[in-house]
């Protein structure tokens, strides 16, 4: 996969339509010489297609429902050990413990991503997908998609241009929901627990797709193909946006803004109303 986006630039992002840049997307196409099945986008998922973190989203219904399993225990306990943090002998409220840290800024975000995926520890893939499915519709997520990346997803499903979602939430999450509004997408790096004997384990497949394993994991995947365009909404998507040909920033957080520097020629694709 190609780089691209690293000279440093501007700390602006100069607005684009979605119009423009489907067409930067097709001159970019055109410009490589390949087949579209030997191109690719990427997108990350929570705040780029759609509004909030259905990861979030997920790992909050569980401890709702107090449902965090006892496979997950020694882990969660171990986790808050190495950070300093009190202990719980239910793994609920360890869980709950860890998650408070991290709204706090106590703990930090890559390890509470990987730890809200791990605690489903116990549980099958079909339960994990039954659960996204169903927070999903009560979250109202079909509502939620960010309108103005739709047509640049069905762009390149009829160019044939690979569509791939890269997120630092449960895999199967993530599966689930795109399922749930029907996106046209070709495959998903997330972050997707190892199983054992038809349960998830507490171990995360590597490399963890948070920061700069999200290009790991994606490189690795889709090896050779050109990476046309990347699309995200913060910090720990940079080195994604940096691999890309066109790195565009959807509804940015204020620290994707503050570090634009960091990823030269990055747009912001303006959002359009409703």
């Amino acid at each position: 996969m190609s780089l691209g986006c690293d000279a440093p630039g501007a700390n602006l992002l100069p607005l684009v339509t979605t119009d423009a840049a489907v067409a930067r997307l097709e001159r970019l196409l055109s410009e490589t010489g390949r087949a579209p099945s030997e191109t690719l986008l990427a997108f990350d998922a929570d705040g780029t297609l759609w509004s909030g973190d259905v990861g979030i989203d997920n790992f909050e219904a569980l401890l709702e429902e107090g449902a965090v399993l006892p496979a997950a225990a020694s882990t969660l306990r171990e986790e808050a050990t190495a950070c300093g943090l009190p202990l719980a002998a239910d793994p609920t409220a360890q869980a709950r413990i860890l998650y408070q840290s991290y709204e706090l800024g106590a703990y930090s975000e890559d390890r509470a991503f990987r730890m809200m995926a791990y605690v489903f520890a116990g549980y099958r893939a079909e339960e994990v997908r039954r659960l996204a499915a169903e927070v999903a519709r009560a979250t109202g997520l079909r509502d939620r998609l960010h309108r103005e990346v739709l047509p640049i997803v069905a762009w390149a499903s009829r160019r044939g241009v690979l569509r791939y979602v890269v997120s630092a939430s449960h895999a199967v999450v993530v599966e689930s929901s795109i399922e749930q509004i029907g996106l046209p997408i070709d495959g998903i790096f997330a972050m997707a627990q190892i199983e054992e004997e038809g349960r998830f384990s507490t171990r995360i497949v590597e490399p963890a797709t948070y920061g700069a394993g999200k290009t790991a994991a994606l490189s690795a995947g889709v090896q050779g193909k050109a990476l046309l365009g990347a699309f995200g909404d913060s910090g720990f998507d940079l080195h994604l946006l940096r691999a890309a040909r066109l790195a565009v920033a959807v509804r940015p957080k204020p620290e994707l803004r503050a570090r634009a520097a960091e990823c030269g020629g990055l747009v912001e694709l303006a959002p359009l109303p409703g």
